[in-house]
């Protein structure tokens, strides 16, 4: 079986997609998987576009993001993960094709892979944020969303420039026929605005890892250290008081173990 350490080495440019299929299977569940009109690869080949984007960011800096240099890793396994359950979620209701949920469904199985690899808690808590919001920039200021600029920012925490990063690349690799120039230059402005907010909310707290290592399990590994991170911000930042949202993601990460318990 393929270690996290092969996979992190494979997301390296330039990329081995081999790898990725070994590491985790479930990619290729999204190979022919269509997408809607606004997508015109794969949603296997558009994940593997979005891997390529975000490198490209790093050298054409749209944004001026400040991913530091050790959570690269992280967000390109982010990149990697961030679709992977539209292969499970894929509708279509009145000719629309829908992937319904398929970001909090998908940030549920990223922390089970990151776990299955055995990967380290920072890069699991970042694989399983921006999974869990990478589509919110782009809806942000829509009066019916979830998340409004304020508490998506707190939901990010310290990963806002991770997230306006992959919020872009994922906005850059669906090329379908209804996209239009002007769809990704009001993108580029909202990743631009959620960056500003980002940045002058923070400095957002760095999670204790340690600390919630030691209040999981003794089968726990550093992943599920976490995703627990992962769990409490999401829950703070829909209005559940911080030791509130602690002690849920705890036990939601506790729970989680059993099917993996040896």
């Amino acid at each position: 079986m393929t270690s996290g350490k092969s996979l992190f080495a494979a997301l390296e440019p330039p990329v081995d997609a081999g790898v990725f299929l070994e590491a985790v299977p479930e990619l290729a569940l999204a190979r022919g998987l269509e997408g809607s009109p606004y997508h015109h690869l794969d949603t296997l080949d558009h994940v593997l576009e979005v891997v390529r984007r975000v490198e490209e960011e790093f050298v054409e800096d749209r944004l001026g993001a400040r991913v530091p240099a050790g959570r690269v890793g992280g967000l390109r396994l982010a990149a990697l993960l961030h679709d992977i359950a539209k292969p499970v979620t894929r509708g279509e209701l009145e000719g629309r094709v829908l992937f319904v949920a398929h970001d909090s469904l998908g940030a549920q199985l990223a922390g089970r892979i990151c776990r299955r690899l055995d990967v380290p808690a920072g890069h699991t808590d970042l694989a399983v944020t921006l999974t869990a919001l990478h589509l919110k920039i782009g809806f942000m200021q829509n009066g019916r969303t979830d998340h409004p600029p304020e508490r998506l920012v707190r939901a990010a925490g310290p990963f806002g420039e991770e997230l306006a990063v992959l919020s872009l690349a994922d906005r850059l690799a669906a090329q379908g026929p209804r996209l239009k120039p002007e769809h990704i230059e009001r993108h580029v402005t909202l990743c631009s605005d959620f960056l500003e907010g980002s940045r002058r909310l923070g400095p957002h707290p760095e999670p204790d890892y340690g600390a919630l290592a030691d209040a999981l399990p003794p089968e726990a590994g550093s992943a599920d250290a976490g995703r627990a991170a992962a769990h409490a911000r999401l829950l703070a930042a829909r209005g559940l008081d911080p030791e509130t949202a602690r002690t849920e993601a705890i036990a939601r990460s506790a729970s989680a173990l059993r099917p993996f318990a040896s």
